[in-house]
């Protein structure tokens, strides 16, 4: 009988190295050759959008107490803010299947720190594997590009609404007569502004459409990119020169006196992301007073910055979150209105299931679109009842907010995960909502809500009566629905009672 060692095969290097080349090549054609990825999508609105990332030094203050073991250095100490500026443009939005000259990639560069942070968020330590994802990252967003224009001007007023326009011939009416634009532009041309926090293992980047798309409606978008250990990864850049980086953290990471919980470390992670908030808005403001800025982020220009000078209105500044981002939003509106929260607004997508307690002092107007799949899965939350209860009294609780589901979407749906990946994220999900129709109902009724808080008229879904106040909880045959701006079903929970 032969012995099983005279069948075994030589694994040469040479060997080694073919099978590996075959093997990314094959991934390569699979990649180039499968309708897998898809462009993003043009917005939504009249204007063309500019983008440009920015990273500005801040005081430098010790938030929460924490060392990262690896490196010996605080955790949640802040030092510099950076975010994705999304704004209205003189210049008309690209095609999305041509690349424009001055295109923002969608991810972050080097992609080797973004799946070097995936990977590492999933515990693989080994460098070679963490190349996979790295790999992977590069083949499915490398060629994907955010359809704005870096550094574009800012739109001008005389642009936006041009003189003599009125009710027969005003270019931002649709057939209808309706207004697809309300006229904040008026006067002393003010854009109100909108912060925007980001999910778990999200970036500021993963929402540009629905970014994008709010900003070619006439608004200015400010996406913190979040330093609190909860992306993938991020760099500090410092004014002398050097960086740091940021990885997502969890709690064998950190060290503090006494040991940390998940409970602190998130309560940490939203002070942080609280104080990110504070200095967004802080920097919105300094820049309308036309205060200069150095901007850190490397090989991203700052020629529009100074153009924002007068042109935003502070009164009016909107925070708005997906996930733990709406968890973070919700808590940015304590004591609002305020000196200290200049905010007259926010918008939740999705609040948090294990983001920590939710805020419930809101004095302000308040949007909360919860996914198909936030609704019908129900979980205990913190031992205050089913999480969907828990929201709908929060909501009640305001009488001046808005509670309700997008039937047949995903908890990724208002990403940009779905548009890239469609048929990845359909699998995985299992929505059964087309990603650029429930994409269309998130920015429309967003939309609405921002010109509602300018406005005070109630507009789209927004003037609809209640269908379905218990949702989950109640019967199923009292859960009526109605019919979004792209066809899409919802349940409309609770109302202003204001």
């Amino acid at each position: 009988m032969l012995g099983f060692g005279q069948f075994r095969p030589r694994y040469s290097a040479k060997r080694l190295a073919f099978w590996a080349s075959s093997f990314i090549l094959f991934w390569i054609l699979l990649f180039s050759l499968s309708p897998i990825t898809s462009p993003l999508p043009k917005y939504t609105g009249p204007h063309g959008v500019g983008v440009l990332d920015v990273e500005v030094a801040v005081e430098r203050r010790v938030v929460r107490e924490g060392i990262i073991r690896e490196t010996g250095e605080r955790a949640f100490q802040l030092q510099t803010l950076a975010i994705t500026l999304y704004y209205p443009s003189t210049i008309p939005p690209p095609s999305p299947h041509k690349k424009p000259h001055s295109a923002r990639p969608w991810l972050p560069q080097p992609i080797s720190l973004i799946g070097t942070g995936y990977a590492r968020l999933a515990g693989i330590s080994f460098p070679p594997f963490q190349s996979l994802f790295t790999f992977a990252l590069w083949a499915l967003g490398s060629s994907t590009t955010i359809p704005g224009v870096v550094d574009a001007p800012l739109l001008s007023v005389d642009q936006a609404f041009p003189s003599g326009s009125d009710e027969e011939t005003d270019p931002w009416k649709d057939e209808g007569g309706e207004l697809r634009v309300r006229r904040v532009l008026e006067g002393e041309g003010e854009l109100p502004g909108v912060v925007f926090t980001h999910g778990m293992a999200g970036m500021s980047q993963s929402y540009s459409h629905y970014l994008g798309s709010i900003a070619s409606h006439g608004f200015v978008v400010a996406a913190v990119e979040h330093r609190d250990g909860s992306g993938p990864g991020t760099i500090v850049h410092y004014e002398e020169g050097k960086e740091r980086r940021v990885w997502h953290l969890k709690l064998d990471d950190l060290e503090s006196s006494p040991p940390m919980t998940d409970a602190t470390l998130k309560e940490s992670q939203l002070a942080f992301r609280e104080a990110e908030i504070q200095e967004t808005i802080h920097f919105l403001s300094r820049l309308n007073a036309g205060a200069t800025f150095r901007n850190l982020k490397p090989d991203s220009p700052q020629t529009v910055l100074p153009n924002f000078q007068n042109r935003l209105n502070m009164s009016t500044v909107t925070v708005a979150g997906h996930s733990y981002g709406a968890t973070g939003a919700l808590q940015a509106m304590k004591n609002a209105p305020s000196e200290s929260a200049q905010v007259n607004g926010g918008i939740a997508l999705d609040p948090g299931k294990g983001s920590g307690p939710l805020n419930e002092a809101i004095d302000v107007p308040v949007l909360v679109i919860q996914s198909g799949e936030w609704t019908e899965k129900q979980t205990e939350f913190y031992g205050q009842g089913w999480h969907f209860d828990v929201v709908r009294k929060l909501v009640e609780k305001t009488r001046k907010g808005w509670f309700m589901t997008l039937k047949g979407s995903a908890h990724p749906s208002c990403t940009d995960a779905p548009l890239i990946v469609p048929w990845i994220m359909k699998m995985v999900t299992g929505t059964s909502l087309d990603s650029t129709v429930a994409l269309k109902e998130y920015i429309d009724i967003s939309v609405d809500f921002l010109q509602y808080l300018q406005s005070g008229e109630k507009t789209g879904l927004l003037s609809q009566e209640g269908t379905s106040p218990q949702g989950p909880l109640g019967d199923t045959e009292k859960r009526g629905k109605v019919k979004g701006s792209a066809g899409a079903d919802w349940e409309v929970h609770v109302v202003p009672s204001l």
